[in-house]
């Protein structure tokens, strides 16, 4: 039962980094960049990847690689600016 509410958080939070994008290119007329990439990189596949993970789709192994893969680019381009 519990997988079903980490599944429902994880939407939600999805749905929130979605809302919020969409609120800074239409109220805000803000333009995208490499900042909201990386933004939206990690609202959908840090939840996505914790419930996969938990439904045991995707094994440890590959969750590890994908995290690391992510905070990688992530964190690639934080001292550029």
């Amino acid at each position: 039962m519990y997988q079903l509410w980490i599944a429902v958080i994880a939407v939600l939070i999805m749905a929130g980094g979605l809302g919020g994008i969409y609120y800074l290119i239409l109220k805000q007329n803000a333009v995208i960049g490499a900042k909201t990439i990386q933004f939206v990189a990690v609202i959908f596949f840090f939840p996505l990847l914790i419930v996969l993970g938990i439904y045991n789709i995707l094994g440890r192994e590959a969750i590890g690689t994908l995290l690391g893969v992510i905070v990688g680019y992530v964190l690639s381009g934080s001292w550029k600016e």
